[in-house]
């Protein structure tokens, strides 16, 4: 898997980290390739960090501009010497994020001549679009160029969710595609597996913590994990907060500035400010992996109000946890959610729509059914993801083969 940027410090590093044991343990060799330094050694899953040259770091930057990111050429480079010399070891190259990773891999295979079958899992800012929160590479010209380009030269590509293999067949119809969500960690799934009872006294000990460190005893709290960034929708949720009396808001996540925008810690601010609701605010920047399962555990609810979302794997912790949430139905986990007792979905930028669901789950009827939760988890652990991607894997395979047997 070829995957720039993925170091112990990078969002996702546990969960490929489990992915990449869960295929290990299916029986095959499972390597990672990334253009990060400083990797601690001996991680499960080979992770190697090929070199990128200043000169080309230096090119990148230059064309920026042109491809509205400095990674592309860097990436591109350090893979095509990789698949020059260790080409002939690798079966099939699986690339997470069309843009600019899967464009960069199919520029490598251009370099280096090598001719072996690309896997691509698109994440929503390279396949969907949402102008007015600036959000999504294929909104330039270059961008969705490369874009459209990647998904008709890959050998298959693994959509996350039912709403981004709706957007990628209209893109690629003639692509062979499946749809396989993105897995959460081992710890997630592991308390997903936990008693009622269990994961009763886990959520009482980390609002217990919550309630020391930021004064919320005795008080509705709300958790909303995410990066800070418009298309997240939170700003929604911040003017639905005057309908849910009394709840504090915990939002979590490391503050982006966007043009338009500015820092988005800062605008939210203000907007608390703006609807009077400031004092029952809280922004903490980014947590650990480990440290925002206790705060999915300690929250009453959690809010994912994306605007557009490929899938969002908070609701899927959350529900692994016990916690209710409520979640908007153009992001990508809501195909999952109606009927399940996990969770409520609202449509999306409606403030009314939002506090009457968050009243409903604090104060009202509706209540999560906490046998349910860990059925819901099921299709997302390692396990079950690597044993999908697997299939895919085979089905290149088994394709590559019978083409070649087929070709005079």
């Amino acid at each position: 898997m070829f995957m720039p940027g993925l170091g112990p410090e990078s969002l996702g590093w546990e969960v490929h980290q489990d992915f990449a044991r869960a295929v290990t343990a299916l029986g095959h060799n499972f390597r990672f390739l990334t253009t990060s330094s400083g990797l601690r050694s001996g991680q499960v899953g080979d992770v190697k960090a090929l070199t990128t040259r200043p000169f080309l770091r230096t090119l990148g930057r230059i064309t920026a501009p042109v491809f509205r990111t400095e990674g592309l050429v860097p990436a591109a480079a350090a893979l095509a010497g990789y698949l020059r010399n260790e080409g002939r070891s690798i079966d099939v190259l699986h690339v997470e994020v069309a843009y600019p990773h899967g464009a960069s891999a199919m520029l490598a295979t251009q370099i280096s001549g090598w001719d072996g079958p690309i896997v691509v899992t698109p994440m929503g800012e390279d396949t969907l679009v949402l102008k007015e929160a600036g959000y999504g590479f294929r909104r330039y010209p270059t961008p969705r160029a490369l874009v459209d380009w990647t998904f008709r030269r890959s050998a298959y590509i693994r959509c996350i969710s039912p709403m981004l293999e709706e957007r990628i067949a209209k893109i690629a119809p003639k692509t062979p595609r499946r749809m396989l969500p993105l897995n959460i960690s081992t710890a997630a799934a592991n308390i997903a597996e936990d008693s009622i009872l269990r994961r009763s006294e886990r959520r009482l000990a980390a609002r217990r913590d919550i309630d020391a460190k930021y004064h919320t005893s005795g008080r509705s709290l709300i958790l909303a994990l995410s990066r800070l960034h418009p298309f997240k929708g939170i700003e929604t949720l911040v003017r639905a907060l005057p309908q849910v009396l009394d709840a504090v808001l915990l939002i979590v996540g490391p503050s982006l500035k966007v043009v338009s925008f500015g820092d988005m810690a800062t605008h939210l601010s203000a907007v608390a400010d703006q609807v009077g609701v400031s004092d029952r605010v809280r922004l903490i920047d980014a947590v650990t992996p480990s440290r925002s399962l206790d705060m999915l555990a300690a929250a009453d609810v959690v809010a994912v109000p994306s605007h557009l979302e490929s899938l969002n794997k908070v609701c899927i912790e959350s529900a692994a946890v016990g916690t209710p949430f409520v979640v908007t139905d153009t992001t990508g986990i809501s195909a999952w959610v109606r009927g399940e007792g996990v969770g409520i979905v609202v449509p999306p930028a409606d403030p009314v729509a939002l506090g009457h669901a968050l009243r409903n789950v604090l104060s009202g009827p509706w209540k999560i059914d906490l046998e349910k939760c860990s059925t819901f988890v099921k299709p997302f652990t390692p396990q079950a993801v690597a044993s999908g991607m697997v299939d895919i894997y085979r089905a290149v395979l088994d394709r590559r083969l019978s083409h070649h047997n087929q070709s005079p």
